[in-house]
């Protein structure tokens, strides 16, 4: 039962490396508000255009949810909420353009001021939830691939994947291997890249519950098995398993540990 592939990957990110994609993605928004402004001007320009694009749509999304002979407890029916929320829609341009125009606005002769602020003001919470949610698992054009895509390239034995690991990436044993037949390649990328991303963030939110990565894991495992090659044999992928691609806790810190073995 020799182990021909064992890699662990880290989950987390460096705050620095954190702060310039926060950085990045602020500076984008604040150099990008006029023409995001002009845009919505000409998408949205008057009230006809407003009902059409956004008052309609919203309430033919709503419609549906209330019964026509629904009558509430103030002696409502539906067919009248229906038309309230029409009606009130169709009323609410005068705001959503002066709204508009109070965060576009130019003040004290900076173009979006307010908007700019508010990018601003916003950038801690944005990063900390990137941090801790997004990047280990995405990463991104500034700071190199996460470990979803690298664990993805991995296992398809794409060569460039030694080009993306990170300080913290840890090659235990072996190299990239291959799991599947060449024709699986592209949907194994695409289905374990979606599924890493969704368990890192689902053990994050779960504050790294033990339940929560083993539930997880075990789903992870059952989509690569899915693909594997019979002819290869390889051990079955299963949470712990001689083969797996797991989450772990080590040191305190989550990784990836993708294990591939053979019969």
């Amino acid at each position: 039962m020799p182990i021909v592939s064992h890699v662990k990957l880290m989950a987390t990110i460096p705050m620095d490396a954190v702060n310039r994609v926060i950085e990045a993605w602020a500076r984008t928004l604040k150099e990008e508000a006029p023409d995001m402004y002009a845009k919505m001007l000409a998408r949205i320009p008057d009230k006809q255009r407003f009902v059409e694009r956004l008052a309609q749509p919203s309430h033919d999304g709503f419609a549906p949810f209330v019964n026509p002979s629904f009558v509430s407890k103030g002696g409502q029916p539906g067919q009248a909420i229906q038309n309230s929320q029409a009606s009130n829609l169709k009323r609410s341009y005068e705001k959503y353009a002066t709204k508009l125009a109070y965060w576009f606005g130019t003040v004290e002769g900076v173009v979006a001021k307010r908007f700019k602020e508010l990018v601003d003001m916003l950038k801690d919470g944005f990063g900390k939830g990137i941090a801790e949610r997004t990047l280990p698992f995405t990463g991104s054009r500034i700071e190199g691939r996460g470990l979803a895509p690298i664990a993805s390239l991995w296992l398809v034995d794409d060569v460039r994947v030694l080009d993306y690991l990170r300080a913290g990436d840890k090659v235990i044993e072996g190299g990239p291997y291959q799991i599947c037949r060449s024709q699986d390649i592209p949907a194994l990328k695409t289905a374990l890249n979606q599924r890493l991303i969704q368990a890192g963030a689902s053990i994050v939110k779960a504050d790294y519950d033990a339940a929560a990565i083993s539930a997880n894991n075990d789903r992870t495992n059952r989509i690569a098995q899915g693909f594997v090659d019979p002819a290869l044999g390889i051990n079955p992928f299963t949470t712990g398993g001689l083969s797996h691609v797991d989450f772990i806790i080590e040191d305190g810190q989550l990784f990836l540990e993708v294990q591939v073995s053979r019969v």
